[in-house]
């Protein structure tokens, strides 16, 4: 009898062993799963945050150099990548993340839809009243005034962007992209202004999920989990993060607070627009878009 119970008992633990891994099979694993900067230089190299070919050995390069994809990850609060100052690369240039999806047996998941991958934002502060896991100081959202002109209280039609989603679901190999200024149909990785995903501000730390699992970033395929946090410099540098329903602190524009916010203080990675680790011309870039908001320089 006990050499019965025995049996079966090992019957049952080889059943449940073959059971919960499949149960994991479709579940994002955090430990195996992350994602990573890329962008194409003007000379049609794909690199990664460590401004190398993604496939390529890890030599390492400054984010200074454009040959980074570090270097395109900024934004107008228009998505305005173009104009007399288009060679700083706002978001130009297919300037992407790289999702990469496997399961706790280090196998690729297939078939996660694009809008169960995001790039999370709360569309605003605590103080303007929004919460959540998302980026909490990047602004994005329809209720607040985006202009500090004449009356003081303007709606400009802000969009509210909450998930920044990726361009098409995994594919066989569990890969796919979120392209930062909007997706082109039919071509992941290729990058097409979205009208829709605007947003003004920044975040030192945008966090990424994948049906609901956040996962880490690295600065390159091979890199250490956790070795990049995803940040979009903005050109909207101060302002912008309170309730105020005044017009006098507006959100999503780049004025001349942005500018003497640019002009004063210490080194900010956040303000350093032509990534060459000083402040010295950066202030071009912002005069350059300056009123810049939701709905200009472009009619919508």
């Amino acid at each position: 009898m006990m050499l019965k119970v025995a049996k079966l008992g090992i019957v049952i633990a080889a059943i449940v062993a073959s059971i919960v891994p499949a149960a994991f099979a479709g579940v994002p694993d955090p430990n195996n799963s992350f994602y990573f900067p890329e962008a194409i230089t003007n000379s049609g190299v794909l690199v990664d945050g460590n401004g190398l070919p993604s496939a390529g050995p890890a030599v390492g390069e400054p984010v200074s150099s454009p040959n980074n994809a570090i270097f395109y990850f900024k934004a107008c609060p228009n998505n305005h990548g173009g104009g007399p100052n288009a060679a700083f690369g706002f978001l130009t240039n297919n300037a992407r993340i790289k999702i990469v999806v496997r399961d706790q047996q280090n196998n690729p998941i297939a078939g996660v839809a694009a809008a169960d991958i995001c790039i999370l934002l709360n569309g605003g502060t605590v103080a303007q009243g929004f919460s959540g896991a998302g980026g909490d100081s990047t602004i994005a959202n329809s209720s607040l005034p985006s202009t500090d002109g004449t009356p003081a209280l303007v709606f400009p039609l802000c969009p509210n962007v909450r998930c920044i989603q990726a361009d098409a679901p995994t594919n066989a190999a569990g890969l796919t992209w979120i392209t930062l200024t909007g997706s082109t149909p039919g071509s992941p990785g290729v990058g097409t202004r979205d009208k829709d995903r605007k947003w003004g501000h920044y975040d030192g730390d945008l966090p990424v999920y994948v049906l609901g699992f956040p996962i880490l970033g690295r600065k390159s395929q091979g890199d250490t989990p956790g070795s990049f946090k995803l940040a979009i410099r903005n050109l909207d540098l101060a302002g912008g993060l309170t309730a105020d329903l005044g017009g006098l602190d507006p959100a999503e524009l780049v004025n001349s607070d942005d500018a003497f916010n640019q002009i004063g203080g210490a080194y900010n990675f956040f303000a350093d627009f032509d990534a060459d680790g000083t402040k010295s011309g950066d202030i071009f870039a912002i005069i350059a878009h300056g009123g810049h908001d939701c709905d200009s320089p472009y009619p919508f």
